[in-house]
């Protein structure tokens, strides 16, 4: 399991890292467990040369035991959700061949007992807009309306012959709410000095895991259950590309290493977000994924087209978030606290499951006021 979950959290590092839309100073987020995932998923249909290239790039364990990873983060997520009435987590996978189209039985069987994945064929040359609704259905559906649409117009094409996509959705109640009668306008100062007014929530008194480090202060927010929680890091003012571009395991192992538990006092802002149809060509493109060779689905298939968008908001009760990726593929042709954490500035976030360590969502907040 931590090892298919570093792979995965490395998919969401890089791109991350390496996305031009997400290294502006906007808000943005992502969820790294749904692309990975559908990475992952890509990689069973993979010949050698694209599926070394994936595993070179990423570093997923051996062939089936990645998969078996996976299996065991999907049912340990799951069980984590039974057992807490204020927490939902749910992952959802399918895949759609053209019509006239037949996976090989082998990959079908693969996706379908470790990754929970249903299929459903469609009439992509003959009834393209019907097809496109589908799957967009499909995605709202599984996301809660959070993402009413992933694939664009244009997306499915005459020569579409396969689609993938994977859905996640996160709702949970902090394990300690914030009181309304606590949240406060405060201002925020932006990357480039300017003031905004914000609702500011307030927890005068937090006993969790938090702590100091190069260059930022940071605290770790438990949810109901305590088997999630989100990590908060405010980079010292001047200092926030820095920290930014050290986000990773490495930073993570760092904070994990350092925090500890102890009296602090928190101000959070209110936010919401959402990140509409983020192209991953490029980025599938840099780690050997596209187009690549992927014969389990048919012959000569490739990666055409590729997108994820997610969605969150977070509030004095907890957070709601959601995520989706599609990849198409054609043929070749209470005492005195220690320390306060103020998100008043530019800050990162993630929310992850502290069991396995796989990463839901990425994210920075620029300007709370902008969504």
């Amino acid at each position: 399991m931590a090892a298919v979950a570093t792979a995965i959290n490395r998919a969401g590092w890089a791109l991350w890292a390496s996305h031009p839309t997400l290294a502006s100073d906007e808000n943005a987020v992502i969820s790294p467990s749904s692309i990975g995932h559908a990475v992952l998923m890509m990689r069973a249909a993979a010949d050698e040369p694209t599926a070394g290239a994936i595993d070179a790039a990423l570093r997923f364990p051996g062939r089936l035991a990645a998969h078996e990873g996976w299996n065991a983060i999907d049912h340990a997520i799951a069980r984590a959700a039974e057992r807490h009435e204020d927490l939902t987590v749910t992952m959802a996978d399918r895949i759609w061949p053209r019509i006239d189209v037949e996976p090989s039985q082998d990959l079908i069987d693969l996706l379908a007992g470790y990754h929970g994945t249903t299929i459903e064929p469609l009439d992509f040359a003959g009834n393209e807009a019907e097809s496109r609704a589908t799957i967009n259905g499909w995605v709202s559906d599984r996301t809660r309306g959070l993402i009413p649409a992933i694939l664009p117009r244009g997306f499915l094409k005459a020569g579409t012959r396969f689609v993938l996509t994977d859905a996640v959705y996160f709702k949970a109640r902090w394990a300690m709410v914030f009181r309304q009668s606590d949240t406060a306008k405060r201002q925020f100062t932006l990357l480039d000095g300017a003031v905004v007014n914000v609702e500011m929530m307030r927890h005068l008194k937090l006993g969790s895991r938090r702590g100091t480090g190069h260059g930022y202060v940071g605290a770790e927010i438990p949810y109901a259950g305590g088997e999630f929680s989100m990590l908060v890091i405010v980079p010292d003012t001047g200092r926030f590309s820095e920290v930014r571009d050290r986000l990773g395991s490495d930073l993570l192992e760092e904070i994990d290493a350092s925090f500890t538990t102890g009296p602090f006092q928190l101000l959070l802002p209110r936010w919401k977000d959402r990140t509409k149809q983020l192209s991953l060509m490029r980025w599938l493109s840099h780690i050997g994924a596209a187009p690549g060779h992927y014969p389990r689905i048919t012959r000569g298939a490739c990666v055409d087209a590729a997108v994820h968008a997610a969605d969150i908001t977070v509030d004095e009760w907890g957070t709601v978030a959601a995520a989706a990726t599609g990849v198409g593929f054609t043929v070749s042709k209470a005492r005195e606290p220690e320390l306060t954490i103020a998100a008043d500035k530019p800050f990162l976030y993630l929310i992850r499951h502290l069991g396995t360590g796989l990463v839901l969502f990425l994210g920075q907040v620029t300007n709370p006021t902008s969504h």
